[in-house]
Order: C-alpha cells, then structure tokens, then sequence
C-alpha cells in the first residue's frame, strides 16, 4: 500500500522570510467552504465558523461574511468574545501576520476570501464539529431580530 503525504502550506515572510508553516493542504477557501473567518489582533489565531451558522444569522441576517457591510461588521465584532488565548478582538480588519516578526503574510477577509488555519484556531463549523457554532464565541446568547408584520399599524397605534 502507498501511503500519500500533504505537504503543509508555507508562507514566507515578505519581512523577515521566515517560513510560517500551516498544517493545511492549501489556503481553503472560504467562499466554496460557506464559511466565515476573523483573525485576532495578534494576527496568530483564526475564527472560522458557518456561513449559516442561526446564532451569527440571528446579528448580521441572511448575508455571507465576505460581502458585510460596515453596520454588519460591527456587529459582529461587537457581539464576539475576544480570544480566550489573549491574542485580542476579532476584527474584520486584522491581517494573518508572522509567527516570527508580526508582518502582515495574508490579507483579512474582506480583502482576501483564502484564509490560513493557525494551530490552536477556533474552527466552529459545525461540518466536522457536530455541536459546535458560534455561540461558542459570543458574549451573550443572540435573540432573533424581531418578526414584525406589514399589517402591525404604525408606532402611533393607527393601522
């Protein structure tokens, strides 16, 4: 029997080159994956979680990460813990950075729909992680935004 080997993906640092190494195959790709990913301010650890994920649908409604507006940004930035390992928030705009120095290796997302697993992320997709969503990350628990129907009258009562 063969046995088959993935090779990681290795980033070099465009600073000081070194080479940051990813047990990963290749740079996934979050939009084919329907996923959402943040790094920390620390840029050493990555979020990663569904893209229909109820709870992140509960903050930001029916809309893939990549394509946020700013409000849907803060949100959810605003809605998340930060990392429990004291890598800092998860932002929209923080970059993966260098295990080494700290340079900037890989854009955040809304500039860059691949993103790099660091060893010791937070994979919250459920796919492969039964059980597990975003609530996992969030400071309170969502409340789904309030139904509200055509035919409820105005805030003054009137109909």
């Amino acid at each position: 029997m063969k046995r088959e080997v993935t090779k990681p993906v290795v980033v070099s640092c465009p600073q000081c080159h070194h080479d940051n190494v990813f047990n990963q195959p290749y740079r996934y790709h979050a939009g084919f994956a329907d996923q959402g990913f943040l790094y920390n301010e620390a840029g050493n650890r990555t979020l990663i979680w569904s893209s229909f994920d109820p709870d992140y649908e509960a903050v930001v409604g029916n809309s893939h990460p990549w394509v946020l507006g700013p409000d849907g940004k803060k949100k959810l930035e605003a809605s998340l813990r930060p990392d429990p390992n004291g890598g800092g928030r998860w932002l929209f705009s923080n970059p993966a950075r260098c295990l080494k120095c700290g340079a900037p290796i890989a854009e955040p997302i809304g500039m860059n729909i691949y993103y790099l697993e660091y060893d010791g992320s937070i994979n919250l997709d459920p796919i492969g992680n039964k059980g597990h969503g975003l609530k996992e990350m969030m400071m309170v628990e969502p409340s789904p935004a309030p139904y509200s129907s055509p035919a409820a009258g105005s805030e003054s009562g009137e109909a």
